[in-house]
C-alpha cells in the first residue's frame, strides 16, 4: 500500500489540462490549393479515393479532398511533386454532414499548354457547419445538459478505433471528468458511438440498436470506415458502408483510427460544449463553447 502511495506521489497528476493542446505530428493532409497544378499525382495514389479529379467541362478541372475518407496513409504527401501536400496536425475535425469534410477546388485550363490554374474552391452542398449546429442544438432542445452517456457499437471495425475510444478513458484524457460515462445498454445511452463500416451482418444489429435508444438519440460515427466505408468501400457483398447509409448520423470524427482527442472532442460537441469544426489547416476554426 505504501508502495503504491509512494508511486503515486513520484508520478504526479498524469491528466492533461488541455487535452486538445498538443497536437500529433501528424494529422489530416492539407492541400494548398492555390499553389496546384491539378497533376492528379495525388489523386491516382490515394487507395480510398479520399481525393479525386474530375473534369466537368471542358477547360475545366476540378480537385476533391475528403476527409471522412481519407485514411492518413501520407501517399498523397509522398507523390505530389510540387510539395503543396502538407501533413496538417488537426484532431477535432468533428462536422455534421460528410460535405462539411470535403473541400473541391475549380481550375481553368489553358487549351494550348494544357497546364491548370487555380480559380476558386467551390462550395459545398447542404448546410454548412453553422447552420448545422444551430439545427442539432434545437433538436436536442438542451435536454442532454453537462452529462453524456454513450453505448459504443461496433458495426465491423477492426479494432483500430476502439483502441482510441479506450484511451478516451485513460488517466491521460480522462472523459469521466467531463460527464461522459459508457454505459452497457442502448436504452440508457444518449450517444450512439459507432466504429467501421457497417457490414451485412451487422445492419439488423444496428439498426435495432439505435431503436433501442431513447430519444433524443445522437449518433456519432467513428473512423473513415464508420464515416465513409473507408478501404472497404460501400455496397460491396460484406459491406453497406458508412453509419449513415443505415441509422441517421449527427457527429463525424475522420481518422483511421481518430486519435483520443478528436473523439473526445465530438462527444463534447454532443453535449454542446464545443463546436464542430472541419479545416485541418485551421484547428481553431469552430473551437470554442457553444
Amino acid at each position: 500500500m505504501f508502495s503504491i502511495i509512494a508511486t503515486s506521489l513520484r508520478i504526479g497528476t498524469l491528466t492533461e489540462r488541455d487535452p486538445f493542446g498538443v497536437p500529433p505530428f501528424f494529422g489530416f493532409p492539407a492541400i494548398d490549393f492555390s499553389r496546384c497544378s491539378a497533376c492528379e499525382e495525388c489523386a491516382r495514389a490515394c487507395p480510398t479515393g479520399a481525393i479525386s479529379a474530375a473534369a466537368p467541362a471542358p477547360g475545366q478541372k476540378t480537385l476533391s479532398l475528403s476527409l471522412a475518407a481519407c485514411i492518413q496513409c501520407r501517399e498523397c504527401v509522398a507523390a505530389c511533386p510540387d510539395q503543396i501536400v502538407n501533413a496538417a496536425t488537426g484532431v477535432e475535425l468533428a462536422a455534421h454532414t460528410r460535405a462539411q469534410l470535403a473541400q473541391t477546388a475549380s481550375f481553368t485550363v489553358d487549351p494550348i499548354t494544357g497546364t491548370a490554374a487555380f480559380d476558386r474552391l467551390e462550395a459545398q452542398p447542404g448546410p454548412g457547419l453553422a447552420e448545422s449546429a444551430e439545427r442539432f442544438r434545437a433538436r436536442l432542445g438542451g435536454l442532454l445538459g453537462r452529462s453524456l452517456h454513450v453505448r459504443q457499437v461496433d458495426a465491423g471495425s477492426c479494432n483500430g478505433c476502439e483502441l482510441e475510444i479506450a484511451a478516451t478513458t485513460n488517466p491521460l484524457y480522462d472523459l469521466e471528468r467531463f460527464g461522459v460515462h459508457f454505459v452497457a445498454s442502448p436504452r440508457h445511452a444518449d450517444v450512439l458511438l459507432v466504429t467501421g463500416p457497417v457490414t451485412r451482418n451487422m445492419e439488423i444489429a444496428l439498426r435495432r440498436t439505435y431503436e433501442a435508444a431513447p430519444d433524443p438519440r445522437v449518433v456519432i460515427a467513428v473512423g473513415a470506415c464508420g464515416c465513409s466505408g473507408g478501404l472497404f468501400g460501400e455496397g460491396t457483398y460484406a459491406s453497406v458502408g458508412g453509419v449513415d447509409r443505415v441509422v441517421p448520423v449527427d457527429i463525424y470524427v475522420p481518422g483511421c483510427p481518430p486519435r483520443p482527442q478528436a473523439i473526445l472532442n465530438a462527444m463534447l460537441v454532443a453535449m454542446g460544449i464545443r463546436q464542430a469544426r472541419s479545416d485541418p489547416r485551421n484547428p481553431q476554426a469552430g473551437s470554442g463553447a457553444a
